[in-house]
């Protein structure tokens, strides 16, 4: 190596020095070195197998040939600048920058920089190390921890869809325990499936075998108009089993764009199954063209078996309504029967016979008279009795006094025991509290009737602005409430009569004495369970 020949470049006078030389060709990293106008005036082997150039082709050349065009303006300012005001603190220290190879490809370099002064001239010194592998592992570092990071939010997302996934159906489950009607219900589930599935158009169908186009139970966002023709039929929900999916379904254009069955482009339909049986459908659409994932498809059928469910409840409620109005009206028919029918033979007898006894002794005639009255009287709260019965807001539209002479009234004819009513105080009562008092008075009244032997009984009703006191009291036979046949159920049901109201059923008997049952409520008493104001 002619490092004579370097050295008169340099254009320097002083003391030659093969060590320092041979160093800085031996150096691991690339050395360029730079006069104040920018040329370079030496290099080492590191530069040369970095850059692709051979010495000679460097030597004079301009800094900014191993610099990309983009940076050259860049680099002239800087340069000058520097040369005419050099900053201690840059010194050595490490730049990243973009250098250019012979060939033209750029690559990543830190820079770092020093100067000497030598006989008025400054040079500038440059050690330039190739940190590509050190970039490319920053740069996968980046790429991986984005990656992650993209992971993490689409996790974070897929989490939170499952949680309000997890809420929709478990809201439409609680809503599936209660007794709400089917429409309120099912809209629900159309609800919670529109903003789980994202749907454009969502709605749930009754098939009826005799009506060819199917019925809407409950909608969201749907376009009604001609949306039969994109309905699965019968028979297709039948052959599909789980679920019908038409990805594209064709469009056929009009004067407004599109006819109905064109707006919507997907759909994805789930058979309600009920007892074995096809009873309409849910279906989902979408305006757009598209697939179905598995997890879209088991939601779609979740919330179809949901439907179901709600269906099938309904329908088992009905039933069980019509049950309790059979049972009603064979409970109503034996009462009319045992007290009305029964009563009215007993005055057609003592009517009967009532002008001969009159013949033969006044005196009886006339307490049979009385007898023939109060039996009449008797029939006649039954039968009013039976007619509220028959009309249940007639409790509640009534005066609870009132309710309870007639109660009064139906006992002393049927059982032949005289039944005093008394009244303190006057206030409006909640229908359902009302109700309450009015089925313990009558349960009361018929033990009275029935098991307790009593010559006589009492009804009080006490009410004032916080609180209603009811008092049935007879002197029958009294008995042991620890002992009470299992086919005694008067007790039980009074007691959770009291307890739809908040009230206190108080029960004290003295074998051999008397009977006297009290139900004490505070008007602002809270309800152990919710009551119908309608239930009676």
């Amino acid at each position: 190596m002619d490092f004579g020949s370097a050295e008169k470049e340099f254009g320097l006078r002083i003391e030659r020095s093969d060590t320092v030389l041979a160093l800085l060709e031996s150096a691991p990293i690339a050395v360029v070195v730079v006069d104040m106008h920018g040329a370079i005036t030496l290099i080492n082997a590191k530069t040369e197998e970095l850059f692709g150039y051979t010495r000679n082709e460097l030597i004079g050349e301009p800094l900014e040939r191993l610099l990309p065009q983009r940076f050259s303006d860049v680099h002239h300012f800087h340069r000058d600048h520097y040369f005419i005001k050099p900053h201690p603190r840059a010194m050595g220290i490490g730049m990243d920058l973009s250098a250019l190879r012979q060939d033209g490809t750029e690559f990543p370099v830190e820079v770092g920089l020093s100067y000497v002064e030598v006989d008025g001239q400054r040079l500038a010194m440059s050690f330039i190390t190739d940190i590509t592998v050190r970039v490319e592992a920053a740069e996968s570092l980046r790429s991986h921890a984005q990656e992650l990071e993209s992971r993490v939010a689409s996790r974070t997302q897929e989490i939170e869809r499952r949680r309000r996934v997890a809420e929709g159906l478990h809201d439409v489950l609680t809503v599936l325990n209660t007794a709400r009607p089917l429409e309120e219900i099912l809209d629900l589930i159309v609800e919670q499936a529109s903003q789980l599935l994202a749907t454009d158009a969502i709605a749930i169908f009754r098939q009826d075998e005799d009506d060819p186009i199917p019925r809407i139970q409950a909608a969201r966002y749907l376009d009604t108009g001609g949306i039969a023709t994109i309905l699965p039929g019968r028979e297709e929900l039948q052959a599909f089993g789980s679920l019908v999916e038409d990805a594209g379904i064709d469009r056929t254009d009009d004067d407004a764009g599109m006819t109905q069955a064109g707006r919507y482009r997907s759909v994805l339909a789930v058979p309600l199954n009920v007892k074995g049986e096809i009873y309409g459908s849910i279906c989902l659409y979408y305006r757009a063209a598209r697939t179905f994932t598995r997890e879209e498809k088991e939601l779609a059928i979740a919330f179809a078996d949901q439907a179901a469910l709600a269906i099938e409840n309904a329908r088992l409620r009905e039933q069980v309504s019509r049950s309790a109005v059979a049972a009603e009206r064979t409970r109503l028919a034996r009462d009319l029967h045992d007290a009305v029918t029964q009563t009215l033979f007993s005055t057609s007898l003592i009517a009967e016979v009532l002008p001969k006894i009159w013949e033969r002794n006044p005196q009886e005639g006339i307490k049979r008279a009385g007898e023939l009255r109060e039996l009449t009287r008797g029939a006649l709260a039954e039968m009013r009795a039976l007619l509220l019965e028959l009309r249940p807001t007639a409790l509640i539209e009534a005066v609870l006094g009132d309710l309870l002479h007639q109660l009064a009234d139906a006992v002393t004819g049927r059982a032949r025991i005289p039944v005093s009513v008394t009244l303190e105080g006057e206030g409006k009562l909640p229908s359902d509290a009302q109700i309450a008092f009015y089925r313990i008075a009558q349960e009361s009244l018929n033990n009275i009737a029935k098991h307790s032997g009593a010559s006589q009984a009492l009804v009080k009703l006490y009410q004032d602005t916080e609180r209603v006191v009811l008092e049935v009291e007879d002197n029958g036979r009294g008995f042991d409430p620890a002992n009470i046949p299992s086919t005694h159920l008067g007790l039980t049901i009074m007691q959770e009569r009291a307890a739809t109201i908040g009230a206190h059923l108080e029960i004290d008997t003295v074998k051999g004495e008397h009977t006297r049952i009290r139900a004490i409520w505070n008007r602002t008493a809270e309800p152990q369970r919710h009551a119908d104001p309608k239930r009676t």
